[in-house]
């Protein structure tokens, strides 16, 4: 049976060196379920080994929409998710679509502005990159391959694992039911893929909703914003957050986050004038470059936030899950798609490895990521705590500038856990337990000064050969 799937085949454009490859597998077919980030990078990787690749996504075209502000957040791409996209050569694409955020500008109540740097030096920094637009090349990109096919407004309904079949309901209504080979889940955090095989107890899943959703607002016009550009802009207040990331068309696209319910709410914010009032005390400086506020805040949705743990993330050597749908996180760290990149490149790595052996494969993917996404979830949930909370007191900023003079001084000894998640490829399980450690010393030579200038450097340095034994005991 032949259904013709909404397919963009008018607009084939050449193909992508390396796309055509012809390596012989034991599989030849590999169906992913979830046509974005994750999904289409790991189609680049399958393509170029030679594998035939069929996509299928519940959503419309995302080329074919009108832009829509308000579904999602924009996205920090860093080391990782550059590492992942180099591995198929389309880096060189994606630069056109980035614009760099040098450091934090955080933003006080009273007017004033406080910058910190992400990284050791002035060539460390991480990249503003609109999610859609990113999405989109990675579509037009995977499009171009002739193994790859994508079909959309497609759903995935049901899984019958012991025949390889699966039920797809198509735009008109109408259910297919389909044989698979591998069956890959790239379809994010509500993934059908995850919760049909939890419903056979093939695995066990949790999703545990943070109590605050974001929604999106723009900041200032294309062109006209009064706020310094290339920076991740930060208002951080008691129990609540604005966030801001640069546009390449010098607007700044601002994420809210907010309590769902008590004071200071989404659930409080239900009128013109509590709203116009809140921002207007708030974040001063920002609202007075929203013009549209009112309009985007109640017609912009209000998105939630979640941490998923999954265990197994596959099934034989016929499921697997990926990005999202395995380990979803929260995106305090930026790390979300930089993971999920890290997770197409490791897989791609361990197919060199076993030979395109799904068995081996599968089970060994699972087991390397397994501890490092556990890491990051629990670094980002951190890391949502210091850029609402601790950016502001004055001890948490003494150890910064210490953290970053250490750096300076020391490159070799100490790397700061910011730093090793956001500029290295180190496993994040590693950076989580050197960043425990690091706690503790910044705590120990910071604990009688108020200053970096008060620091007595002789006793940092014995300080320091006991912190590097402690880090060698780590590995």
């Amino acid at each position: 049976m032949f259904i013709e799937f909404l397919l963009l085949k008018n607009n084939r454009i050449p193909i992508i060196e390396g796309c055509n490859g012809s390596k012989e597998t034991g599989m030849k077919k590999v169906t992913i379920i979830g046509s974005g980030l994750a999904g289409t990078l790991l189609a680049l990787y399958l393509a170029k080994r030679g594998y035939k690749l069929e996509l299928f996504d519940a959503r419309p075209d995302l080329r074919l929409l009108p832009a829509d502000g308000g579904r999602s957040i924009n996205l920090a791409l860093s080391c990782r998710g550059i590492t992942g996209m180099e591995g198929v050569g389309i880096m060189p694409l994606v630069k056109k679509l980035m614009v760099p955020m040098r450091a934090r500008a955080i933003h006080e109540i009273q007017g004033q502005i406080k910058y910190q740097s992400f990284g050791r030096h002035h060539n460390e920094y991480i990249n503003a990159i609109q999610r859609n637009e990113l999405n989109k090349l990675l579509l037009a990109e995977s499009e171009k391959c002739p193994k790859v096919t994508l079909n959309f407004n497609t759903k995935l309904i049901g899984l019958n694992v012991d025949e390889k079949m699966m039920q797809l309901e198509l735009p008109d209504g109408k259910v297919l039911s389909r044989p698979y080979e591998l069956l890959i889940g790239a379809d994010g955090a509500g993934s059908s893929v995850r919760e049909l095989l939890k419903a056979k107890n093939l695995l066990q899943a949790t999703r545990n909703f943070l109590s605050y959703g974001y929604k999106e607002l723009s900041i200032g016009a294309p062109g006209q914003n009064h706020l310094v550009h290339e920076h991740l802009h930060l208002w951080p207040r008691e129990a609540f957050l604005l966030l801001g990331n640069p546009n390449l068309n010098k607007s700044i696209t601002g994420s809210l986050f907010l309590p769902n319910e008590g004071k200071n709410s989404f659930a409080e914010l239900d009128s013109e004038f509590k709203i116009n009032d809140f921002f207007k005390k708030s974040f001063p400086d920002a609202y007075a470059q929203m013009p549209h506020l009112i309009q985007e805040f109640t017609q912009h949705p209000t998105g939630n936030m979640s941490t998923i743990k999954c265990d197994p993330w596959y099934y034989q050597d016929q499921c697997l899950l990926i990005g999202d749908a395995a380990h979803g996180i929260v995106p305090f760290f930026g790390q979300g798609m930089n993971c999920a990149f890290e997770d197409c490149r490791i897989l791609n790595n361990l197919l060199n490895q076993h030979h395109d052996d799904w068995k081996k494969v599968l089970p060994d993917f699972y087991k390397s990521r397994k501890e490092n996404t556990d890491a990051v979830a629990r670094m980002s949930m951190d890391n949502f705590h210091e850029i609402q909370i601790d950016i502001r007191d004055k001890r948490f900023n003494l150890r910064k500038r210490l953290e970053h003079e250490l750096m300076v001084r020391y490159p070799q000894e100490y790397v700061s856990k910011h730093v090793l998640v956001m500029f290295t490829n180190t496993p994040y399980a590693e950076a989580q337990a050197q960043g425990d450690l690091q706690k503790k010393f910044l705590d120990k030579i910071s604990d009688k000064v108020e200053c970096v200038e008060e620091i007595d450097w002789n006793e940092v340095e014995k300080e320091l050969k006991q912190y590097d034994k402690k880090l060698a005991n780590l590995h």
